[in-house]
């Protein structure tokens, strides 16, 4: 079952200029260049949405929480080209079917579900992307790792390095273009949170799609 998120709380977060939210989601448009169409899984409060509406013609969102489907409904009534609807990652390949798309991003979900669904998760959203599109993942790292190994970690299923998952996302059948992590420990420095992102706060993965590429079985 997915993490009951507290909705007022992260929107609270992605207004707080120092928070890790908000620095993770500029971290994440930088990288996000604009196309035809987007998806966003798991969109929460629908700040990536927010963010990415005047770069592509179309965005779609999904989220298995019907409260979260809501907010963002309201928060996008009167855009026509946004589209937010209630539905299970693990369901991607039922939801949209022959859809493609220039870019997929997926925030923060993978650690909520279990390994074996995050790599059917990884393969639909391989799937789902055009020849060459974009895949934004993140996710925690491997100091969460241990926490689950101590049972410290209510919230999260499992969770991995930054090259554990940069190893998943490949083995799904992408390019990883670049691992990096949202902030590092203690003091902020653009050259550690590149170079050492193993260590890290918040790993944050840049892939593509490779045609032709055989992923998960």
């Amino acid at each position: 079952m997915m993490h009951k998120e507290n909705y007022k709380s992260l929107a609270s977060e992605y207004r707080d200029l120092n928070s890790l939210m908000y620095k993770k989601l500029r971290i994440v448009d930088s990288y996000i260049n604009g196309g035809k169409t987007l998806l966003d899984v798991g969109v929460g409060v629908g700040e990536l949405i927010e963010l990415e509406k005047q770069k592509f013609e179309r965005i779609y969102g999904i989220d298995a929480d019907k409260e979260s489907v809501e907010i963002c409904h309201k928060r996008f009534e009167n855009d026509e080209n946004i589209r937010t609807i209630e539905g299970n990652i693990t369901d991607l390949k039922n939801l949209f079917q022959d859809k493609k798309f220039d870019c997929i991003a997926c925030l923060d979900i993978l650690e909520h579900i279990k390994v074996g669904e995050s790599k059917k998760a990884l393969n639909n959203i391989y799937n789902l992307l055009r020849d060459g599109g974009r895949f934004i993942f993140t996710g925690p790292g491997v100091f969460e790792k241990v926490k689950i190994l101590l049972g410290r970690s209510p919230m999260h299923l499992h969770s991995h390095s930054s090259y554990g998952w940069g190893g998943m996302i490949e083995k799904a059948g992408f390019e990883v273009i670049t691992v990096e992590t949202v902030e590092f420990p203690l003091f902020h420095s653009d050259f550690l949170r590149k170079k050492l992102h193993l260590f890290g706060k918040c790993c944050l993965i840049i892939a593509e799609k490779m045609p032709n590429l055989e992923g998960y079985k």
